[in-house]
């Protein structure tokens, strides 16, 4: 099964909905998904960034779970790009669906014997012979009950070209799986998505935003509860049922704004951060909620009069807001070049209620980076980010890495016996090889900066490149790494006549 080489993300860590929270959405999803008279084999869970669908999606999962029936759970996550790169996600359903029922796993080995070739096989071959085909020749599949399917949070799953083909798979060829299977799609709703997923027959839509009850004061009485109890013992009713109903009117139903709130509140002083977030208004909309909220956070924590400041703020949090993989803070101050004083925990750890700093930095929820990659949604200069420059600026700080001598031929003075190990080569040195090509052919193509960067690493690198990459064993990504970048530089206005392959 490891042929498959699937991609896995740790899920141990991923919260479930609180006890008694939730549960009309839960029966819905859970009958649905154990009635075997449903004629809609999937149901597709759709609701805006921060409503909730991940928790419930991971309730359902472990629901089934503990019952043995938990077939497939399948998340991707944006600052995990690598592992949440569509072209993967048919493999791992099939090492996912094999690990879980020894017939499967060895109805899918015979598959991979009988088609080798099945990794460069596009996606539509990959879901007939690797899951349809294994399944169809297990006719006592049916008498287990349901098996369930959970993909969670599919907006992050590449981006919209990247899923295209995806999307048409889970679109037209779910219908094709047995009526055992029941797969739950969940997501926000955005256009690519939509499309593929609104009119489909055998699909049964579920609008979250639409469930309203009191699960989010709920949230909020459980979470200032235990402040109360560590920070104002002496004060049980501490903040009052008024201000958890305000606090609840003024997430307009976003959990993820709840979340937020509680990460700000719960700080040295918690009656004064509470005081902070009850001064603003409540706007219009759970968009502008949100948007609100995370203005609250940056104008409370950080002195924006401090040009050397908010130079330091701005070179590293872009750089948060496009890693591929989230990285230790020493591991991303050697990648960029910052002094080894913990400089980035410092401009950081006042956003601890938006960014996560162990055990790495990472974002807590995407909707912080689409906020601050707005202009009109952040509100000042000084908060807006350019994704694309952030890449280009990424992007250089790899190569720059890459070309200080840390690569070098024979990188981990290997002998003709001796095993490939990627032990000894520095964390920032892998990052910085896996993914130089990605940021910089999600940079701007008209810096002129970048031709000199990139030939003088490709002269002297590209064969010591390839020798790390192989000790990783991602000899693999080399070609359609190569590949993407060349297509890059056919379409930019410098290297338009100069063919780097």
């Amino acid at each position: 099964m490891l042929e498959l080489a699937p991609a896995i993300i740790e899920s141990s860590s991923r919260k479930e909905c609180l006890p008694s929270t939730r549960q009309d959405v839960l029966s819905d999803i859970i009958n649905w998904a154990t009635d075997s008279s449903a004629t809609q084999s999937v149901l597709w869970l759709h609701g805006v960034a921060g409503s909730g669908k991940s928790t419930i999606a991971n309730t359902v999962a472990s629901f089934f779970r503990d019952l043995g029936r938990l077939g497939a759970f399948i998340f991707f996550d944006r600052a995990f790009s690598e592992k949440s790169h569509p072209s993967k996600v048919i493999r791992t359903l099939a090492y996912k669906l094999g690990i879980f029922d020894p017939r499967i796993g060895t109805a899918i080995a015979t598959a991979i014997d009988n088609y080798p070739g099945f990794q460069e096989a596009s996606l539509g071959v990959q879901f007939t012979k690797l899951i349809i085909e294994p399944l169809a020749s297990l006719p006592d599949l049916q008498k287990g009950g349901p098996i369930v399917v959970v993909f969670e949070a599919l907006d992050e799953c590449g981006n919209s070209a990247e899923r295209k083909t995806l999307m048409e798979v889970l679109g037209t060829e779910l219908s094709r799986l047995p009526s055992v299977i029941r797969v739950l799609l969940v997501s926000r709703p955005l256009g690519d998505i939509n499309t593929a997923l609104r009119d489909q027959q055998n699909i049964l839509p579920f609008d979250l935003d639409s469930k309203i009850d009191r699960d989010i004061v709920s949230y909020f009485e459980y979470h200032l509860g235990a402040i109360q109890r560590k920070k104002f013992p002496q004060q049980p009713h501490w903040p009052g049922d008024d201000v958890i109903q305000d606090l609840a009117t003024r997430s307009c139903g976003l959990f993820i704004w709840a979340f937020t709130a509680l990460m700000f509140i719960d700080r040295f002083d918690p009656a004064k951060c509470l005081a902070v977030i009850l001064r603003g208004d409540t706007p219009p909309g759970a968009q502008a909620a949100l948007d609100d909220l995370y203005k609250t956070a940056l104008t409370d924590v950080y002195a924006w009069d401090d040009d050397d400041f908010v130079e330091h703020f701005r070179s590293l949090l872009g750089v948060i807001l496009v890693l591929q993989n989230p990285l230790a803070t020493s591991t991303l101050d050697r990648l960029i070049g910052l002094p080894e004083s913990g400089e980035s925990i410092r401009v950081v750890s006042p956003l601890a209620c938006v960014v996560a700093l162990e055990p790495v930095l990472h974002l807590l929820h995407p909707s912080f980076a689409d906020f601050l990659f707005s202009r009109e949604r952040c509100g000042r200069d000084i908060w807006h980010f350019n994704a694309a420059l952030c890449h280009r600026y990424l992007a250089l700080k790899c190569l720059d890495r890459l070309s200080d001598g840390s690569l070098k031929r024979n990188i981990c003075n290997l002998t003709l016996s001796g095993d490939l190990e990627s032990n000894n080569i520095p964390d920032d040195v892998v990052y910085g090889c896996t993914f130089w090509i990605t940021h910089l052919c999600s940079a701007n193509d008209d810096a002129l900066s970048i031709v000199e960067h990139l030939e003088a690493f490709l002269k002297r690198h590209l064969l010591h490149w390839f020798e790390v990459m192989s000790i990783l064993r991602k000899s693999r990504d080399t070609v359609p790494l190569l590949g993407e970048l060349h297509r890059w530089t056919m379409v930019s206005v410098f290297f338009s006549s100069w063919i780097i392959i």
